[in-house]
């Protein structure tokens, strides 16, 4: 049976099985996470498209909320509707609630002093910081497609080196993007025109 053959309850099963192990064992929170759901969903399963987990990135990080429980909702719904998203919700929580319970027990009787501890969490903070990277460069490379996508991001990086707010940054890029969209929309439908017209004129030639 292939991918995409799943059945319905063999869809939920995946979603809650896929989710929960995620959130078990993906440490560094949702960007950390979001490479590794384009390597289940995307790669091994083929139930979602490299496109469809941009716009899955786009969402989740201007959608309020943490960014594991919208990509899992994003994720539910597109591969098995509003049951989907619920299943995968459940999955990506359950793992974080019983954590998040069992640390909150016993941390005030750990030793902050500990060198064991310390080494663990230097060593998160490796793995972490290298996912991030693994996330960044996976989407800059199916994003950064020509040179207007270059200047935009050369300006971000500029402006949060000046300490601007990153919020305003997102807002005044907003209207930038929607101009550009707008600008290769109008240039796509002259191209159009001239090609049918190109066509037209090459039909009546032959006639």
């Amino acid at each position: 049976m292939t991918p995409h053959e799943l059945s319905f309850n063999e869809r939920l099963l995946l979603l809650f099985g896929s989710f929960f192990k995620i959130a078990l064992f993906v440490v560094g929170g949702g960007l950390a996470m979001l490479p590794v759901i384009e390597e289940v969903f995307v790669k091994k399963h083929k139930l979602l498209t490299h496109n469809q987990i941009l716009d899955m990135i786009v969402l989740t990080q201007t959608v309020p909320g943490l960014i594991a429980v919208n990509a899992a909702v994003y994720v539910g719904t597109k591969i098995a509707g509003a049951l989907g998203a619920l299943i995968a919700l459940f999955g990506v929580i359950l793992p974080s609630m019983v954590i998040i319970i069992i640390i909150a027990w016993f941390f005030p009787n750990l030793d902050t002093n500990n060198p064991y501890l310390i080494a663990f969490f230097l060593g998160v903070k490796a793995c972490v910081t290298g996912m991030f990277i693994v996330t960044a460069i996976r989407v800059a490379r199916k994003t950064l497609t020509n040179w207007v996508d270059g200047i935009l991001v050369f300006c971000f990086f500029v402006l949060v080196l000046c300490k601007v707010n990153p919020g305003l940054v997102i807002l005044a890029s907003v209207p930038v993007g929607y101009a550009y969209v707008v600008i290769v929309h109008k240039r796509h439908m002259k191209m159009q025109k001239l090609i049918e017209k190109n066509s037209d004129l090459d039909e009546a030639k032959n006639d």
